[in-house]
């Protein structure tokens, strides 16, 4: 399943990026919403916003449950595919 990675628009005045990225993680994992988990919540209380690395079936699948079912402000969101470090020889 695709990978993305989701950065918000900026928070509401009042709403806590911490308790936002918590929140939408206890959605967000283990199959509460099918097809869509979690793999990783981020904030950033400084910029009031949050990102979150999702694995989903589609772009406009986890566009349409963070921005309607979550009601967080998507600013972007890009497939991503992560990229390991070599390891180095001992």
């Amino acid at each position: 399943m695709p990978r993305y990675l989701v950065n918000s628009a900026i928070l509401e005045s009042g709403q806590n990026p911490k308790t936002c990225a918590e929140g939408a993680a206890k959605m967000l994992s283990h199959g509460k919403i099918k097809d869509i988990e979690a793999k990783a919540c981020y904030c950033c209380t400084g910029e009031n916003r949050v990102a979150f690395l999702i694995d989903g079936p589609s772009q406009d699948a986890v566009l349409e449950i963070v921005q309607e079912q979550l009601d967080i402000p998507v600013a972007s969101i890009m497939e991503a595919e992560e990229v390991m470090q070599p390891q180095e020889a001992s």
